[in-house]
């Protein structure tokens, strides 16, 4: 429920106006993590994350909609419904093996062992190797500052074990991005988010919020995964 877009103006994704509906940044709602490419250290929330409420770019309904993992309605069990993933069998120098195609317009390459899991009311959600977890949120109608979007929708934050690690600006690709970074716990496990919020044009806002399990956090592994949806995420022209 973290990754929602920070900057956007709370429309629901049904509605078509916002990717996710309510993308509040329960992770790090102005970006992603150090570990990523933009700046911030990113963390990442909890294994369970609920779609809704993700990350306050792209398509924010407050923080309190990201509270509840378990209250996502995801539809479609693989990348047929939603999108389309090519499948190189190898990784190439970014890091990618399969390129996810949405039919709203992006697309984004994973590394090993990552897939397309299902859309949510948040946005879409892929799922990774040792409870990973990626929510691509998006909004039409994006606000011009992310920063200040991740602070409003920390207010209705409401993850068990929410912990602030950083909600700042960072650079990213020449967009207007932050990030929103902070640990919570889920069925007694520490996660760690990272959510990413940055808009690409004046009708383009999106929201990348990632997470995996708080011990991974320093793996090189991890930081390369984070490198690897960063770097490849291009969005809808």
């Amino acid at each position: 429920v973290v990754l929602g877009i920070a900057l956007s103006s709370g429309d629901d994704a049904k509605g078509g106006k916002s990717g996710a509906a309510g993308t509040s940044a329960g992770a790090s709602a102005s970006g992603t993590a150090k570990g990523g490419s933009g700046g911030a250290k990113g963390t990442d929330g909890k294994q369970t994350d609920s779609g809704k409420g993700t990350a306050g770019t792209a398509g924010s309904n407050g923080a309190a909609d990201a509270t509840d993992p378990s209250t996502d309605s995801g539809t479609g069990d693989d990348a047929s419904a939603s999108g389309s993933g090519k499948d190189s069998g190898a990784a190439g120098d970014d890091g990618a093996v399969t390129t996810y195609k949405s039919p709203r317009g992006y697309s984004i390459g994973l590394p090993e062992g990552w897939k397309f899991a299902y859309v949510a009311d948040a946005g879409d959600r892929f799922t990774g190797p040792d409870g990973q977890k990626l929510l691509v949120a998006w909004t039409s109608t994006p606000k011009s500052d992310p920063v200040a979007d991740w602070k409003r929708q920390e207010s209705g934050m409401k993850r068990t074990g929410y912990d602030r690690i950083r909600i700042e600006k960072v650079g990213y690709r020449g967009w207007n991005a932050a990030d929103w970074e902070f640990t919570s716990t889920d069925g007694g496990t520490k996660y760690r988010t990272v959510d990413r919020g940055f808009v690409t044009d004046p009708h383009h806002g999106y929201a990348l919020m990632y997470t995996a399990k708080a011990d991974d956090w320093g793996d090189d592994q991890r930081r390369d995964t984070w490198q690897t949806l960063t770097k490849t995420f291009q969005p809808a022209k």
